[in-house]
């Protein structure tokens, strides 16, 4: 069974929509703003187990919006702090995971893609330990 499925069509992303996946990188707004600015170029459901996310805009934006490790420690360490929950921070994960405009290709790529797929399925876990 596969928890996340993504589907494209096409469009072009405006600086301000550009800038609201930055932003949500860096934890500075949270998953409803995203998709409150994204309206109508980005859907998604990370409500069930199955996962899903929809742009409407072409492929991958050139340049993409980079993602490093030192993403992945500071949303960690906001997590730490109790600024940001767990539920919150596996979303976070998932958006980066299936939205192709975040991009983390390079040395450190499969370290990167790891971290976010071991974020993102913690609340998945909890969910599927809740039920048994």
């Amino acid at each position: 069974m596969s928890f996340w499925r993504k589907e494209g069509s096409t469009s072009d992303l405006t600086r301000g929509q550009r800038r609201a996946l930055e932003e949500f990188a860096e934890l500075r707004i949270s998953l409803e703003d995203l998709r409150r600015r994204l309206h109508g170029v980005l859907e998604f459901d990370f409500k069930d187990q199955e996962r899903s996310l929809k742009t409407h805009y072409g492929g991958t934006p050139t340049p993409g919006v980079r993602i490093e490790l030192e993403h992945i420690r500071e949303a960690m360490e906001k997590h730490a702090r109790e600024e940001v929950s767990t539920h919150d921070l596996a979303d976070w994960a998932t958006m980066l995971l299936l939205n192709d405009a975040y991009d983390w290709e390079g040395p450190d790529e499969e370290k990167i893609a790891d971290w976010l797929n071991e974020i993102s399925i913690l609340t998945l876990r909890t969910n599927n330990e809740a039920g048994e």
